[in-house]
């Protein structure tokens, strides 16, 4: 070193250690710290300078009776960085591998044959799960732990989609100090300080730089910090230059190197430091940046991009590639001469990587649905009276249900916007057609999939958590529900009751009620599954005084609705305003032939320290006799196969499900609710401002209903209900047609 480096580096070693000594020896509180030394410290034990809220998606999971494919199963464990092991081997932490028969009957204690197979997997959490599959391709069963129990489900890993910190949502991906190349590691150290291997928190030559720099502009001008004080600055500091902060770096950065190692402090570093913005969303640190810079995993950057990221690290406003590509290309060069300058790279790497373009742009979906799901996540916790704050939240959103939701809905509003005269005219006035989603399955009670409106980032209304609509013929399977269970004067009810489809007066309250029939015309008698089907009100409405208006309101209360009914004539032909959830809920009762749950959005909760204080479990509770609700999914059936959403089947449904149209008094509310056996999916089109769309049912929610659940053809076999032993199957010849049908009647 020059004999004028030395001089300096020793007149403001001198002087430094003449700082620290007044920091090191006065009390913290004389300092003004913004937090306590216990909190400091503290924070320095954990490892965890940034805790923040974590939501996470299901990564693939498998549920017993859904379809099983081995080719799919061996590319979702390559996407996931699994290692497939030999039957013999343990499994260690993200190993699977598949069993012998032989084995895995001695696991499970199942009467298995050599047709059937076996896996058993390791999550990365450390979570071991077993798969079995019968000899038609369908999971028989799904099993945790070392010694396997029968569980609701097993999965791979979960996805982390969305972050907090406090209130500010964040883009972060940690990782391990091995995971980052070894060119990434140079580059920053050879642009933000090349000491760092050697100094103990602090560079007396930056210091010495910025005190002459400071003095010569007579103002606090330049810091010359190092990684370690950029880390205190950034994460334990306010970012106001006085004098008074700066002694507290300097006395933080020599405490937390006397408390971490150089690899700690660096890691930390590349996991948090700021690296951009997109949109609402901080981008911290390398392992978010690399994805959204360069859409790929830190580990597979190269020299050149390693170089940009560590040019970003300075000022990422201004070193932007997308926005400023000629200072991002200057600084990279800047950063590329540095190294090849402490001899970190080769003049043929320094000449190859100087030559590479830096990145275009990469245009992300705008159009994101899922902060709507993570707003009933968060009511969700609030119920159980769970903080959010700092902890790791596995929801069950799954994550291509929740796209092909999403597409599906906004594909049918274009299209609806484009053709119809009425909709076109309403949209140049400023209205915007608007529409959710919400799908359950049925074995669990787990919502997967809520969209609660086309654009989370034009309006935060969520529609599916928080619009309170009427119902409209929605409401009709439980006035038949009722029929079916309580009968109708005094006789027994089934599909092939008898109603008369006429002109009807309701007397009540000194006041008269006369319903009409979307169609304004009567068939006159007609059997019970047909009313039911073709959603004619005027026998429904016969039915519901009949059975009377009290059991119907206490009945859809028992299954799942929670808002207030009125007793009034109107309310049996869906006159009341309900929550979509209560719809949800009440429709998968049906489903499970009234076997009853909450909906729920979360399957487990870590805090911090790895704990869990929260864990799903499945409980039903049997609210409705399972006979009558078989024959009411018999009667629901028909409605997609010949009554009011029977597009389903010109839209290619040909799988057994159930459902029920729903359209209000002057088309403001367009309702579809369908069910299979193994999944429940509400759908609803309208305007926010309760203007007339012209929609019904069956046109503007049965098309987004069929698309979405079409896909879930390719995870759950088309097999039909399972039907109780009570019931028996007939065939009975459609009303006013030659053509049969099945239907599903009571064992008397």
């Amino acid at each position: 070193m020059p004999l004028i480096g030395l001089q300096l580096k020793t007149i403001y070693s001198t002087m430094t250690s003449f700082l620290l000594v007044i920091a090191l020896s006065s009390r913290a509180q004389a300092f003004d710290w913004p937090f306590s030394t216990e909190d400091f410290q503290k924070k320095l034990s954990s490892k965890d300078l940034t805790p923040s809220t974590r939501y996470y998606a299901r990564g693939p999971s498998f549920f017993s009776g859904q379809k099983w494919l081995d080719s799919k199963f061996h590319g979702q464990l390559q996407q996931q960085n699994y290692r497939i092991r030999d039957a013999e081997q343990v499994l260690m932490a993200g190993d699977a591998k598949k069993l012998p028969i032989s084995t895995c009957k001695s696991l499970t204690s199942l009467d298995l044959n050599e047709s059937w197979l076996c896996w058993m997997w390791q999550s990365h959490d450390q979570e071991t799960y077993t798969v079995v599959v019968n000899d038609q391709q369908i999971i028989d069963s799904t099993w945790i732990g070392a010694a396997p129990e029968r569980y609701w489900k097993a999965s791979l890993d979960p996805i982390l989609v969305a972050q907090y910190k406090g209130q500010q949502p964040i883009m972060q991906n940690e990782l391990k100090i091995s995971d980052f190349p070894v060119n990434c590691l140079n580059a920053v150290m050879a642009i933000e300080d090349s000491e760092f291997l050697n100094h103990s928190g602090l560079s007396y030559m930056g210091l010495t730089r910025s005190l002459i720099k400071n003095i010569s502009k007579m103002r606090y001008a330049q810091g010359g910090s190092t990684i370690t004080q950029q880390l205190v600055k950034n994460y334990f500091l306010t970012p106001e230059k006085t004098i008074s902060r700066k002694l507290k770096e300097l006395y933080l950065a020599v405490k937390l190197e006397s408390e971490w190692t150089k690899d700690q402090i660096l890691e930390t570093y590349l996991n948090i430091i700021y690296m951009g913005q997109s949109g609402a969303f901080q981008v911290l640190g390398f392992g978010a940046a690399s994805q959204y810079y360069f859409n790929k995993p830190v580990q597979q950057l190269n020299l050149a991009e390693c170089s940009l990221m560590a040019a970003i690290v300075n000022n990422p406003g201004l070193f932007n590639p997308w926005r400023h590509a000629d200072k991002a290309a200057t600084r990279r060069a800047t950063v590329l001469t540095k190294m090849k300058e402490l001899s970190l790279i080769t003049e043929t790497e320094f000449n190859e990587a100087s030559k590479v373009a830096l990145p275009k742009e990469i245009k992300t979906n705008a159009a994101e649905t899922a902060p709507y799901f993570f707003e009933a996540v968060r009511k969700q916790m609030g119920e159980l009276k769970i903080s959010s704050e700092s902890q790791n939240i596995y929801t069950s959103l799954d994550l291509e249900a929740q796209q092909n939701a999403q597409s599906a809905l906004q594909k049918h509003i274009s299209e609806l916007e484009k053709n119809r005269k009425n909709l076109i005219k309403n949209k140049a006035k400023g209205l915007r057609l608007e529409g959710l989603v919400l799908s359950t399955e049925n074995q669990t009670g787990l919502v997967n999939t809520l969209v609660g409106g086309q654009s989370y980032l034009q309006t935060q209304f969520n529609r599916a958590l928080n619009g309170r609509r009427q119902i409209g013929s929605l409401i009709k399977p439980y006035v038949y529900l009722s029929a079916l269970i309580n009968g109708i004067d005094g006789n027994k009810a089934g599909p092939l009751t008898i109603l008369n489809d006429a002109l009807f007066i309701w007397k009540y309250d000194k006041k008269t009620w006369t319903p009409e029939n979307y169609e304004k015309k009567f068939n006159g008698e007609i059997p019970l599954y047909f009313a039911l089907k073709e959603s004619l009100n005027a026998p429904t409405a016969q039915v519901a005084q009949k059975v009377g208006l009290d059991q119907i309101i206490e009945l859809t209360h028992q299954i799942g609705f929670t808002s207030n009914m009125e007793n009034s004539p109107a309310t049996s032909l869906g006159a009341s305003v309900h929550y979509p959830i209560e719809i949800l809920d009440s429709y998968r009762t049906l489903a499970n032939q009234g076997q009853f749950t909450r909906s729920g959005f979360i399957e487990k909760i870590k805090n911090k320290d790895n704990e869990v204080v929260y864990e799903f479990k499945p409980n039903f509770e049997p609210k409705l006799e399972p006979a009558s609700v078989a024959v009411l999914i018999g009667m629901m059936k028909e409605t997609l196969k010949s009554g009011t959403a029977k597009s389903a089947a010109a839209l290619g449904w040909n799988a057994p499900a159930a459902g029920k149209t729903g359209t209000t008094s002057d088309n403001k509310d367009a309702w579809f609710t369908g069910f299979t056996p193994f999944q429940t999916t509400v759908v609803w089109l309208g305007y926010d401002q309760g203007a007339s769309s012209q929609l019904t049912g069956g046109s503007g929610a049965v098309p987004v209903w069929v698309d979405i659940m079409k896909k879930n053809l390719n995870i759950w076999p088309d097999t039909d209900f399972k039907w109780p032993d009570n019931v028996e199957k007939q065939i009975v010849t459609l009303h006013g047609t030659n053509k049969e049908t099945e239907m599903i009647f009571k064992k008397y």
